[in-house]
């Protein structure tokens, strides 16, 4: 293996953690956001009986 091939798998490797951290930072924010969503549409579907 060449020098070139071990920084490549080297910066791979960061940029897949990278990520893999990004997306469970990311997936609470996300999950809350849909829930919050959709408790807003059915407090507004509420609203319109009263």
């Amino acid at each position: 293996m060449e020098l070139k091939d071990v920084a490549y798998i080297v910066v791979a490797i960061i940029l897949a953690v990278a990520v893999f951290y990004l997306l469970i930072w990311l997936l609470p924010v996300i999950i809350i956001l849909i829930i919050a969503y959709i408790i807003y549409i059915i407090m507004k579907g509420a609203s319109h009986d009263f």
